[in-house]
């Protein structure tokens, strides 16, 4: 592409983020700062458009860029600018540098994503399955329920209630955990996983009972993690013009209810160390289509554990929200870090 397609196209795709409507070949030689004819921005116009970078919408006679035009602002013609001092400030106030909750860090970085951006901002939780288990107690609640506590390196509390044939005395449950803790604590809880499946298979006594359910829980944990995605401000969508009202946005609702191709998606993102996006057709899922996702990584202690973003309209400023996600992921990962 020569530099006069390209400077045209970029100034097309410009106005078309700004304004939201087709963009005509009299208002891109008025408005793209060079000194030629409509006519020949016409010409280059159908050259775009004939390579797959434009399309003209049946309503108008102006074009709109198509994903591959997107894909070819954001690889080539697009300046990234820094993330500006006051959206800086917001993300440390709202996410900070240290979190007492987990969980609560989560949903603030969904939140101010989704607030900052006017889309949908996401979170994909840190998977659990190489958590260590720190360790597991049982407690005695009633003469045959016992309550099974399961406890991660990074804080993840879960609890079963566990219903028995026999009572058992704290001493014995106390015993029991004890043994259980020097067996599997300090392992990953997918080997805890595997090696009870292995250790029960062939036992029969009631105490194994009270393990065989600990097991469960554990299984139940990891089962979670398939679903585990936080999204806010999905309703949002509802303001988009490219949206609101088609089968897509149903479709997209749809998608955000299910998460389980959404989770997917968002886990190939986790395979590199830097901001990914994925516009239109390129997601292969069919319900973004008309979208786009901007991801970035974010890191625990120097391991990748989960990934965050945003979606939204093909037609969003991305040289802002590429430098909001990125930041975004970088101070999750701090708090993060210091609330384990």
């Amino acid at each position: 592409m020569d530099e006069r397609a390209r400077h045209l196209l970029k100034s097309l795709i410009e106005q078309h983020i700004a304004k939201g409507v087709p963009v005509g070949s009299r208002q891109l030689a008025r408005d793209a700062g060079l000194n030629i004819s409509p006519a020949t921005v016409r010409n280059v116009m159908a050259d775009l458009e004939d390579e797959g970078y434009l399309i003209s919408p049946h309503t108008s006679a102006g074009r709109i860029p198509t994903h591959v035009g997107y894909r070819f602002f954001v690889d080539a013609l697009l300046r990234v600018v820094p993330l500006s001092a006051e959206s800086n400030r917001l993300l440390i106030h709202r996410i900070g540098f240290r979190a007492p909750d987990a969980e609560q860090v989560l949903h603030a970085a969904t939140g101010i994503l989704s607030e900052l951006t006017h889309m949908a901002g996401f979170v994909r939780v840190p998977r659990r399955a190489t958590r260590i288990l720190r360790h597991v107690d049982f407690i005695a609640l009633h003469e045959r329920e016992v309550l099974a506590i399961f406890v991660t390196d990074r804080g993840d509390v879960e609890n079963r209630l566990i219903r028995t044939e026999q009572p058992f005395a704290a001493a014995e449950l106390a015993q029991a955990a004890n043994c259980f803790n020097a067996t599997y604590g300090g392992r990953p809880l997918q080997d805890v996983i595997h090696n009870l499946q292995r250790d029960l298979r062939q036992s029969r006594h009631e105490m194994d009972r009270i393990l065989r359910s600990a097991m469960e829980l554990g299984e139940e944990m990891l089962e979670e993690d398939q679903q585990r995605m936080l999204i806010e401000g999905e309703f949002q969508w509802l303001d988009l013009p490219e949206l609101a009202g088609s089968e897509r946005l149903r479709e997209l609702l749809a998608a955000v209810r299910q998460k389980r191709d959404l989770v997917h998606l968002l886990d190939e993102s986790m395979r590199g160390s830097e901001v990914r996006l994925f516009i239109g057709e390129e997601s292969g899922y069919a319900p973004l289509s008309d979208c786009s996702v901007v991801s970035a990584p974010y890191s625990v202690d120097g391991e990748v554990v989960g990934v965050l973003g945003v979606i939204g309209p093909m037609r969003m400023p991305y040289q802002q929200i590429i430098p909001l996600v990125d930041g975004t992921a970088q101070l999750l990962g701090r708090a993060l870090s210091q609330s384990g």
